[in-house]
C-alpha cells in the first residue's frame, strides 16, 4: 500500500504530483516488493518525501528527508544536461544496498520541483548467480573462472561516478561507489555527511589548520549539504569550530571558486 502524505494545509500535496501518484501502486505491483518507489518535493527538503510504496526496504517513510545525492543534484544543478538517473549505488542506514535511478518531475516551465526514485533490491539475483557460477565452474562449463565484471555487473551510475575497488556486497565482484545513501532524517543525513568529509580528510576537526578546515566546508558545500537546515551547526560540532566561523569558511570557499 502506498504511504501518501496526509490532506493537511502544510503537508498537502502540490497539483504537479498528482499524475506520479497513481504510478506508485502501478509500479509497486510491476517490480514487486523488493522495490521501493520514492516520490520527492524538493520544495521542502527537511521532509521532502510526499509519497512511497514499499518504504520497509530502507525503513523511510513519509515526511522524510531528501538523501544526499537529492543535495548533490540540486547544488550542482545536474538536471540541466539531463532528465533522469540510472543504475547507480545507493545504501540504506541498516546497510543494504540497491540499484537505484531518480526521474526529474519538472512543471510547465520545465523548472525541477521533485524526484521520483527507484530502489531495488538485486540481492537474491546476485546470490543466485553466485551459485549458478560455482556450479558450473565446478562442472568446467565455464571458459575462464577469471572474468572482469561488466559495466552492468557493477552497476556504474550513469552520470560517470567512479568505481571503488570494494568487494560486492552479494559477490565477489568490484562495486561502484556508493553514490546516494537514505538516510531517516535530516539529522542522521547532515552529521553522517559532516563525518564522512572529515574522515576523508584524514585529519580530526580539532587539529585541522584553517585552510583544512576551508577545505572541508568547501566540500560539504559542493556536496550541497548547507542546503540542509542544522547543517551548519554539525559543519561547527565536527570542525571545533563556532557557527559564525562556519559561514566565514563558507563565504571564503565560495569566493576561491
Amino acid at each position: 500500500m502506498t504511504d501518501i502524505a496526509p490532506t493537511e494545509p502544510e503537508r498537502r500535496i502540490r497539483p504537479e504530483f498528482e499524475p506520479y501518484l497513481a504510478l506508485l501502486p502501478f509500479l509497486g505491483s510491476l517490480m514487486g516488493p523488493r522495490t521501493e518507489i520514492v516520490l520527492h518535493d524538493i520544495s521542502d527538503l527537511s521532509r521532502s518525501i510526499i509519497a512511497v510504496e514499499n518504504g520497509a526496504m530502507s525503513g523511510r517513510s513519509v515526511g522524510g528527508p531528501a538523501t544526499d545525492l537529492v543535495l548533490k543534484i540540486l547544488q550542482n544543478h545536474d538536471y540541466l544536461e539531463r532528465d533522469f538517473l540510472t543504475n547507480y549505488l545507493a545504501q540504506s542506514q541498516s546497510g543494504g544496498y540497491f540499484r537505484s535511478s531518480t526521474f526529474f518531475v519538472r512543471d510547465e516551465a520545465g523548472a525541477v520541483i521533485g524526484m521520483l526514485c527507484l530502489n531495488v533490491d538485486d540481492g537474491p539475483l546476485h546470490e543466485a548467480r553466485q551459485l549458478l557460477e560455482s556450479i558450473t565452474q565446478t562442472t568446467g562449463l565455464l571458459k575462464s573462472s577469471g572474468q572482469r565484471p561488466t559495466d552492468d555487473d557493477r552497476g556504474r551510475e550513469t552520470s560517470g561516478w567512479e568505481t571503488s575497488g570494494r568487494r560486492a556486497p552479494h559477490g565477489s565482484t568490484e562495486m561502484a561507489e556508493v553514490a546516494e545513501r537514505l538516510s531517516l532524517s535530516v539529522d542522521e543525513l547532515t552529521r553522517d555527511n559532516v563525518a564522512r568529509t572529515v574522515a576523508r580528510l584524514g585529519v580530526d576537526g580539532s587539529r585541522m589548520t584553517p585552510e583544512e578546515k576551508i577545505q572541508a566546508v568547501r566540500e560539504l558545500d559542493s556536496a550541497g549539504i548547507f542546503l540542509m537546515k542544522g547543517a551548519v551547526a554539525h559543519a561547527a560540532l565536527a570542525l571545533h569550530v563556532s557557527e559564525p566561523t562556519v559561514y566565514r569558511y563558507l563565504k571564503l570557499a565560495r569566493g576561491q571558486r
